[in-house]
Formats: structure tokens, sequence, C-alpha cells
């Protein structure tokens, strides 16, 4: 699938085909992150990366990006700073 067929399924669909691929050679979580209520992730999906954010436990927003958006710099500078934290370990 490319960036642009993902970002055009619905949220329902984006949503389910990053959680049916998860765990396989397809999809892998690569990040995540805190931004004060919001809790943001980042999924590897191979050709592609997906930013997943919620709120309160609820996904709100499912969104295929490019690797070289500047939002990958948010992740980066998250790891710089909690990086050595292990209430972050993705494992």
């Amino acid at each position: 699938m490319t960036l642009y067929e993902y970002n055009n399924l619905d949220f329902e669909d984006r949503y389910n085909y990053l959680f049916s691929k998860r765990g396989n050679d397809t999809v892998s979580l690569n990040c995540f992150r805190d931004d004060g209520e919001y809790k943001y992730s980042l999924w590897d999906c191979g050709d592609f990366y997906v930013e997943m954010c919620a709120k309160n436990g609820k996904v709100i927003k499912v969104e295929g990006i490019e690797p070289d958006e500047e939002r990958f710099n948010l992740y980066i500078d998250w790891v710089k700073e909690h990086g050595d934290d292990p209430k972050y370990d993705i494992d």
C-alpha cells in the first residue's frame, strides 16, 4: 500500500490496517511521545510512516506521513530527552 492509498482510507480502515499488520514484518512501533494530554505514536509501515494520536485513551487521529516530514523532529527530540527512562521502553 502506498502513502496516498493509506491516507485515502477512512479513519476506521486506517486504524484497522495499522493493527491488523502490527507485529509482523510490515508494521512496527518506532517511537511514542507525550504532548500534554495527547499521546502520539510513530509506526513504520515500510514505505511510509503512520502517526497515531490519542487523548484520554481514545484514538482521535491516524495519518500516514512522509519519512522526511518535520514532525519527525518531535520524536527525535522526545527520544533525546526521555530515551534513557525505562518507563518509555517500547519492548
